[in-house]
């Protein structure tokens, strides 16, 4: 794997995405590599709860623009069924607990994977961001269903609509975490929790976060299923075409 590492130890998996010179922004491989490390880690008999996280000063910038190749209409539906969607799936169906350390900037489809974790922590330096709309874009990978059954539609559509930047402190009064700790903490704290985990029922963990699942978001596919249709038809649009060959430029100038 180039983009992500995992390691084992006294029963928990660290799963990093390691992209951190780009802010752990996603491209289509480090979705495959999560989703492939994700089965790798359940075959392990002694796994019984995975720390999510990003490498250096970032959780993840979403998607990584730079890479999307303008000089084509961009698939993106095919990219959401294909990698993302998936790993959603993955991590929500998974019989193990997932604890997201959230690192600074969490962005885009990153904040979907974030919320799609059973516990989500962040450091106080964190922050969530929805930058879609002003790409030309609806929010994807669960960000419309997850952000909005755990936040409410009034503060989800004023995320998503609006692209402002949503604090830690925020985005744990909004419900959005279980916990802000000191950046510095962070780990730590996430490691705490995670052998508190990997110390309960394996089976009865599993359980409890199926019937929560199967209450919370009964819908998940089906919602995926949506952000994909619209997102392919956007995807193919001047106007979201016209907002990435403006972020180049930007940074690219930067």
């Amino acid at each position: 794997m180039q983009d992500v590492t995992w390691s084992l130890e006294a029963g928990i998996a660290r799963l990093t995405v390691n992209r951190p010179d780009k802010l752990n922004a996603m491209r289509d491989q480090t979705a495959e590599e999560l989703k492939r490390a994700i089965f790798q880690i359940e075959a392990e008999p002694d796994a019984r709860a995975v720390i999510l996280t990003g490498a250096g000063r970032g959780f993840g910038a979403g998607y990584d623009l730079p890479a999307v190749d303008l000089s084509k209409t961009p698939d993106l539906d095919h990219v959401l069924d294909t990698y993302f969607n998936p790993l959603v799936r993955k991590i929500r169906q998974s019989p193990l607990p997932f604890v997201a350390a959230v690192n600074g900037p969490c962005a885009g489809a990153s904040i979907g994977v974030a919320l799609a974790a059973d516990i989500v922590i962040a450091g106080r330096s964190a922050y969530f961001y929805e930058p879609f709309i002003g790409l030309g874009l609806v929010p994807d990978a669960g960000n419309t269903i997850l952000m909005t059954r755990l936040a409410g539609r009034v503060r989800a559509s004023g995320a998503m609509l609006l692209g402002d930047r949503i604090s830690a402190e925020q985005a744990e009064r909004w419900g959005l975490l279980w916990q802000v700790c000191d950046d510095d903490a962070l780990q730590d704290t996430a490691t705490a929790i995670a052998t508190r985990l990997a110390a309960s029922s394996r089976d009865a963990i599993a359980a409890t976060k199926a019937l929560i699942h199967a209450v919370a978001e009964p819908d998940l596919s089906v919602a995926l299923d949506r952000e994909s249709v619209e997102q392919g038809r956007l995807g193919r649009g001047e106007e979201m075409k016209a907002a990435i060959e403006s972020f180049k430029a930007k940074r690219k100038a930067g």
